[in-house]
């Protein structure tokens, strides 16, 4: 009988079924980091596990044990059937540090345990205004930030909804970047719908509030507000052009969600802002740059 000789198989680095997963996992990988650093905030990771239980969780105990990490951190409402711990398991800390690391994820903290050592865009639930800020809100962070997925595609800048829209800065504003905000009362009006509307910003006898989502003048003592400030940010009607022709104020102008060591959330000490001072140009006077005379 005829021998037939056997060769060895020929190597390749995407042959057969092996290879054809192999791929995938790459390009999966690629896409990931790829829109990582898009407002969507997606985390760069390769394994599901690293964020959630599988047939685990078809067992009881783990469940419960699941529950009960999730009610500790008083947040049931985020995605918590299949989650293998709640937001806080990775966006709070113990120290007074901005970033925490994950594999090759850069991870935002919003709750510190010590004063945080610089304030991202949104503030820190250190804070005591945060802190009843996110009780008042119903002491869950899907309140505000809607189905909380680090792999979607449609829910909106920083997960606040599909109409949110914003090009959001990969560090968070803790560097020299910025945030470019398309939406103004959007942001807060799903519960301080009193605050907004000309209605509730202005009577017969004058101003009852600051006005939002109104434009910002380009004259008068308005002239010298400069464009893209981090520290009273404004929006934009486009994204592709955040012009300063275009900017509106806006609610987080003034605020910062997530607390500030000043009542009422906002961004700076509002008793300090005295008129006529001459030493001041941020705050208010970044806007009302006549009202004080800089040195």
């Amino acid at each position: 009988m005829k021998k037939i000789p056997i060769r060895p198989a020929r190597s390749s680095a995407f042959g057969g079924m092996a290879g054809i997963i192999l791929l995938i996992v790459v390009i999966t990988i690629a896409l990931m980091v790829g829109f990582s650093t898009k407002a969507m905030a997606k985390l760069r990771t390769e394994c599901c596990v690293d964020c959630h239980v599988l047939h685990a969780w078809q067992d009881e105990t783990e469940r419960k044990k699941a529950a009960a990490r999730a009610n500790k951190a008083m947040l049931l409402g985020v995605y918590t059937s299949a989650l293998e711990e709640a937001c806080e398991g990775c966006h709070a800390s113990a120290d007074s540090h901005a970033f925490a690391k994950a594999g090759l994820s850069t991870i935002p903290i919003v709750k510190n345990a010590k004063e945080p050592e610089t304030p991202l865009a949104g503030g820190n639930f250190y804070y005591k205004s945060g802190q009843s800020h996110f009780e008042k809100a119903g002491g869950s962070c899907s309140s505000c930030h809607k189905d909380v997925k680090h792999h979607a595609t449609k829910a909106g800048y920083r997960f606040l909804g599909e109409d949110i829209k914003g090009i959001g800065d990969p560090l968070y504003e803790y560097g020299d970047g910025h945030n470019i905000y398309q939406s103004g009362d959007q942001y807060c009006i799903a519960c301080h719908a009193n605050f907004c509307g000309s209605e509730n910003q202005r009577s017969d006898a004058g101003w009852i509030r600051h006005p939002t989502n109104t434009p910002l003048p380009l004259q008068g003592e308005y002239a010298g507000y400069e464009a893209h400030r981090k520290d009273v940010p404004v929006c934009y009607p486009d994204l592709k052009k955040p012009e300063r022709s275009t900017a509106h104020v806006m609610c987080m102008s003034c605020h910062r969600p997530h607390g500030t060591p000043y009542p009422y959330l906002l961004r700076w000490d509002y008793s300090a802002m005295v008129a006529g001072g001459e030493d001041n140009e941020t705050g208010c006077f970044a806007c009302h740059t006549a009202k004080d005379t800089r040195t």
